[in-house]
């Protein structure tokens, strides 16, 4: 997910440990990449201001309601709303936003503390000897079929690829597998409202918040202090990157209700965590407004990230690794990357990362 991210998609981007990880903003880990899933429908952010009527349904998202007033806000939102008042969020922004939202759950953050606790206190597995090294790629992504697809997606957008590798210099065939490996090229965003998911985290910002949904972890007085200390870490993160949804979205007239996303809150075609939305975000159609849900943007953006974190020409290919990770914090993550676009590229499959 730059810092986009998150998150499997889903269960794809998962584990966030170390802050600042990209543009998904995942923290930490290895990840591995979401099922191919090419019939799976396109969603996109929707131009809606909160004042204006609006009731046709969104792919990933719900009908927006005809007036913000019209709408329940379901109660288990009060605190988080009052909060973002309090923090010079615009009340008609915040009322319009979770007017309608579903209720709040403790899932989000139940599956991040699950994490988390099996980080700390579960041992590690051993390693049978005898199994073969781990791959240094992900597997099943760069394959005969997936490299056809990135072809095909390459000619489709050709315009965009083509203005994208004239202002930042990013190989096409790199920005495309990133895309690919990321949401397989914008047909698998994610199965989670982002920002359902985000807003849930946010709140859950004390034990008896989460508690009905960590009753299998040992959670005893000793390490309480521990819980606690996880949920503010990770509900401030949450709420930092939920408020800036809500003001990206708020100037761009877009509604966040209608995005799907991962599990942590990142979102389109590229998986930009909110937070960068706004220094890495690029209009790259030309139509007034930065939807990472449209080909066109999700290529610029993604490309201002790499090259805004050291992408330029002559990079080795430990350079050139290194700038990927900015975007994920993962070696295989970067090395499925580049392997799958020199297999773009040449049109011979590597089964690890280019040697140069």
């Amino acid at each position: 997910m730059p810092l986009i991210r998150f998150f499997p998609l889903f269960s794809f981007l998962a584990l966030f440990v170390l802050a600042g990880c990209g543009g998904k903003s995942i923290e930490g880990g290895e990840t591995q990449p979401p099922p191919a899933q090419r019939n799976a429908p396109r969603a996109g952010g929707v131009p809606v201001s909160p004042d204006t009527p609006a009731t046709a349904p969104r792919s990933g998202g719900m009908p927006i309601p005809t007036t913000a007033s019209s709408v329940k806000v379901q109660p288990g939102w009060a605190a988080l709303m009052e909060r973002l008042r309090k923090d010079s969020m615009d009340n008609a922004v915040v009322s319009a936003y979770f007017a309608g939202l579903p209720e709040y759950s403790p899932t989000p953050m139940s599956v991040k503390i699950k994490e988390l606790y099996k980080i700390a206190f579960l041992p590690k597995p051993p390693r049978d000897p005898n199994a073969p090294p781990p791959s240094t790629i992900y597997k099943g992504i760069v394959t005969k079929a997936n490299v056809e697809r990135c072809k095909e997606f390459m000619v489709e957008n050709a315009a965009a690829l083509q203005s994208m590798h004239t202002l930042y210099g990013l190989p096409k065939e790199v920005i495309t597998a990133l895309l690919f490996v990321e949401t397989r090229l914008g047909t698998y965003l994610g199965n989670d409202q982002a920002f359902w998911s985000l807003a849930c985290m946010a709140a859950a910002d004390a034990p008896a918040k989460v508690s009905r949904g960590i009753t299998d972890l040992d959670i005893g007085p000793a390490r309480e202090p521990w819980l606690q200390s996880k949920l503010t870490e990770k509900s401030n993160w949450a709420y930092k990157e939920l408020k800036a949804m809500m003001q990206f979205c708020s100037t761009q007239a877009l509604d966040p209700r209608g995005m799907p996303g991962s599990v942590y809150g990142a979102i389109g075609i590229c998986q930009f965590m909110p937070s960068n939305l706004t220094a890495y975000g690029v209009d790259g159609d030309g139509d007034g407004r930065v939807d990472l849900f449209q080909p066109a943007d999700a290529i610029h953006s993604a490309a201002n990230y790499l090259s805004s974190h050291g992408w330029k020409d002559g990079l080795a290919v430990d350079g050139r690794r290194n700038v990927i990770k900015r975007y994920n914090n993962s070696t295989r993550y970067a090395n499925t990357i580049l392997a799958l676009a020199e297999s773009i590229r040449t049109g011979v499959l590597l089964s690890g990362p280019p040697t140069e």
